[in-house]
């Protein structure tokens, strides 16, 4: 049986659960800490740090890991099962992870029960390594690695032959698309209403999201028939870990639960226009593009050319509009670090589109 919640993993539960798929091999676990981690009715998943003691000298395994299940948060549960996160994550991490050049946590123990929409994921502990703060953003350097990172990532998808063989990952204009329609709709008149939210957006701010909000069904619909990939949909700085020790591989990407097949592109547009500072963006944005397009070729991708793939990341530009639309609707306006991360995100998507007069692209 799944466990319902976090904090009903016991170390019974865990010793057979990793001993049923050959994780422990001849140790047992004999005790077990919790710590929760990621409560808030913000997060789509409840996550626990487990520490752990064995019963005999273990060297070679890991004396903590993280357990992700479904959110008892009503409303974030819903949002997640409605586009099958626990699942499509789990589904990641066991099928799509072992074929691609990336790197993430390491998979220890997954199990789902869709009847009773129980989901568990257990994967490596990362926090050892480095995250970087949103607002703060990735420099330079950074930004290069992580773009020739997931430039060989789409590479090893691109309109490959078994690319739609994974029946639980959304395709282009599929219904987890289409719902984002209405998501940004119903979000953007709700934030429009606030004149908190429209002194967070930048110049042309407002008229760029109401632009948006006409043709938000043409930037969902208009999507290519070749050139797209496995994207992750969430590439952002806050879900990934840097581990500096390794000069070769040092940059880990996690929660998949978002990962869909549709254009690569989308993953550089939501990556500078939210995790950058706008300075950087502005002087580095084409010459990353290039870097990404360069990248691909190295890999045996050809047939798509600067000018489209440009349209494509203003078009990902208008598309991620609605994150920071939607998380405004969610925003504490008493937490003073939530609204000054809302704040940011919401100037840096915007500029990013106002900068580059993305929607004057629109039919």
């Amino acid at each position: 049986m799944i466990p319902a919640r976090s904090k009903d993993i016991t170390s019974d539960w865990l010793n057979n659960a990793l001993h049923a798929c050959g994780f422990l091999g001849d140790a047992n676990i004999k005790a077990m800490t919790h710590e929760p981690w990621g409560v808030g009715e913000g997060f789509v998943s409840d996550m626990a740090r487990l520490t752990l003691d064995y019963d005999r000298d273990a060297a070679h395994l890991p004396r903590t890991m993280v357990a992700k299940l479904p959110t008892t948060y009503e409303s974030a549960r819903a949002v997640a099962m409605l586009f099958n996160l626990y699942e499509r994550e789990i589904r990641f991490y066991s099928e799509v992870a072992p074929q691609s050049p990336i790197r993430t946590p390491g998979l220890i123990y997954y199990d789902i029960d869709s009847e009773s929409q129980r989901y568990v994921l257990i994967i490596e502990d990362c926090s050892g390594y480095t995250q970087i703060d949103q607002i703060v953003g990735l420099d330079y350097e950074q930004t290069k690695r992580v773009t020739l990172m997931v430039a060989d990532f789409h590479a090893r998808w691109w309109d490959a032959d078994n690319l739609f063989s994974f029946p639980w990952m959304p395709k282009p204009k599929g219904p987890e698309a289409m719902a984002l329609i209405d998501t940004y709709r119903g979000c953007w008149d709700f934030s429009a209403q606030s004149e908190e939210f429209k002194s967070f957006l930048p110049d042309g701010g407002y008229e760029a999201g109401a632009a948006i909000h006409k043709h938000f069904p043409w930037l969902v619909e208009d999507v290519r028939d070749n050139n797209i990939t496995i994207a992750h949909f969430d590439f952002r700085v806050d879900n990934m870990f840097f581990d500096f020790e390794n000069e070769e591989n040092p940059v880990i990407v996690f929660d998949w639960g978002s990962a869909v097949v549709n254009g690569g592109i989308l993953d550089l547009a939501y990556l500078l226009g939210g995790s950058i500072t706008i300075e950087l963006r502005r002087k580095i944005e084409k010459e990353i593009v290039q870097l990404y397009l360069d990248r691909l070729s190295e890999k045996g991708i050809s047939g798509y050319s600067f000018d489209d793939c440009w349209t494509d990341y203003l078009k990902g530009l208008m598309c991620y509009a609605y994150i920071p639309v939607l998380g405004f609707t969610s925003l504490d306006l008493s937490d003073e670090r939530a609204v000054q991360l809302g704040e940011a995100i919401i100037k840096l998507h915007f500029t990013a589109i106002i900068d580059n007069d993305a929607t004057s692209i629109c039919p």
